[in-house]
């Protein structure tokens, strides 16, 4: 599975959104109604599942979810 399909199914468990209308260039409240508390515990979930550590300071980048998906590549590499 790619980051991507990856993302959209730890989002599954946080929003009742279809994968197919989840725009990963919008800003994510626009994009599938992200709140403060979904993407607090979206990241916790990925950082899990991933194997990664988002630093603090790295939360105030994220605009989008492609943002995030960025993030998640780069931390693998």
């Amino acid at each position: 599975m790619d980051i991507r399909s990856e993302i959209l199914d730890i989002l599954s468990d946080y929003i009742d959104l279809p994968a197919e209308e989840i725009d990963f260039k919008q800003p994510m409240k626009m994009a599938a109604g992200i709140n403060s508390f979904i993407f607090l515990s979206m990241l916790s979930a990925m950082e899990e599942r991933f194997s990664i550590t988002i630093p603090n300071e790295k939360l105030i980048e994220f605009k989008t979810l492609e943002d995030v998906e960025r993030f998640i590549a780069e931390s693998k590499k």
